[in-house]
């Protein structure tokens, strides 16, 4: 089929007219910024998204403070009085029997006025049961930890009536680990957490499932082990790290329309 050459001649072939060049330049621009575009909405999703992650555990750390707040300002009960053990967790208890320091154990990195040092867990043997209880008896420094050490700070002897927080038990969540014990290593002096069913592997009698922290008398004079108070309710920095999650995909998409406004 002939067609007409620019001077009104005839052309021949069949080939269509190409694209103009500002058309193909338009094209391949608009491709790019749907590409653009869909890339600032993932990234504005993604950040929304871990904003709404950081309310999520804003709320869950309220909640645990609301729970601590209303456990600590019960009144003592005595735990044999407790038929389901694991409800009770920062809820003060009573509780009688004796110490056993035979088969205390450490709890590792405790700091007590920014010095670092451990924490003495020991048994009480509960009156009138085979069963014990482990006690965090408070916070010794580094330098009294050794098992010889740790005699000049023995538990009264004999029957003694205890009071404190009871506790669930600490399990492994990440960070360090304690090893497993085996027949070259068949006791561990420290451990990194209160795991009771762990701790229970190399107790000869029967541990109740949770533990009790003492706490410090007020005005009394420092003594060696030292009780430590539950710590001060702290919101912790999850709102604040929401509000920047929520900023950043504020100012990706503010910033992206300011771009695309610039370059029409």
């Amino acid at each position: 089929m002939a067609t007409l050459t620019d001077k009104g001649g005839p052309r021949q072939g069949g080939s269509q007219p190409r694209l103009e060049d500002g058309s193909h330049t338009r094209l391949l621009q608009s491709g790019r910024r749907v590409v653009a575009t869909l890339l600032v909405l993932v990234g504005a999703i993604a950040l929304c998204g871990l904003g709404m992650w950081q309310l999520d555990r804003h709320a869950q750390r309220a909640a645990l403070n609301a729970r601590i707040a209303a456990g600590l300002a019960q009144p003592p009960i005595p735990l044999e009085a407790v038929g389901d053990l694991q409800l009770l967790d920062y809820r003060p208890v009573t509780v009688r029997g004796v110490f056993d320091p035979t088969h205390e154990v450490l709890l590792r990195n405790r700091s007590f006025n920014g010095v670092t040092g451990y924490h003495v867990i020991t048994p009480l043997r509960l009156s009138g049961r085979n069963e014990a209880v482990l006690v965090d008896r408070g916070w010794i420094p580094l330098t009294e930890a050794s098992p010889d050490a740790r005699r000049r700070f023995a538990p009264a002897a004999g029957e003694i009536l205890v009071t404190g927080i009871a506790r669930q038990p600490e399990t492994y969540v990440g960070g360090p680990k304690d090893p497993p014990l085996t027949s070259a290593r068949p006791r561990l002096d420290a451990w990194f957490r209160v795991d009771v069913a762990r701790i229970q592997e190399q107790t000869p009698y029967p541990l109740l499932p949770v533990f009790i922290e003492m706490q410090p008398v007020p005005g009394a004079p420092f003594t060696l082990p030292q009780p430590i108070p539950p710590p001060e309710p702290d919101q912790g920095p999850h709102l604040g790290y929401a509000i920047q999650w929520f900023a950043f995909a504020v100012i990706l998409v503010v910033g992206y329309v300011a771009v695309q406004y610039k370059t029409r």
